[in-house]
């Protein structure tokens, strides 16, 4: 259930900073896609002296509100998977592969058992 949950809370990310980029480029304030990015374009709503009308600004505080209230809650359930995977002596062992971090650890040895050899 954990990563469903992360999964949703994700994508509604994805969604609030595409509503964030699509609302300020009629502004004409663009960034570049993705969650790095994203930083840039709240630094432009929180700037008093860029071109966005006062008008804009609440409406746009309730979308940075949002995905501050998203980026918390994917945080929290990392560290949820990251606690699991301690505790899991297989997802301590994937994690020994190099690239295979908490995430990828965990959801293989709770979706994708290791297969084991009958003798």
């Amino acid at each position: 259930m954990v990563f469903r949950v992360r999964d949703l809370m994700v994508r509604q990310r994805t969604q609030t900073i595409n509503a964030i980029r699509g609302h300020l480029a009629e502004f004409g304030l663009v960034a570049a896609q993705g969650l790095f990015h994203a930083a840039k374009l709240v630094a432009a709503i929180e700037d008093k002296g860029t071109a966005i009308p006062e008008a804009a600004r609440p409406i746009l505080s309730l979308l940075v509100a949002q995905l501050r209230s998203l980026d918390e809650r994917v945080a929290v359930l990392d560290r949820e998977i990251a606690r699991r995977a301690k505790e899991d002596a297989e997802a301590r062992r994937l994690m020994t592969i190099p690239g295979i971090g908490p995430i990828t650890a965990t959801a293989l040895a709770a979706l994708a058992p290791i297969a084991r050899r009958s003798g």
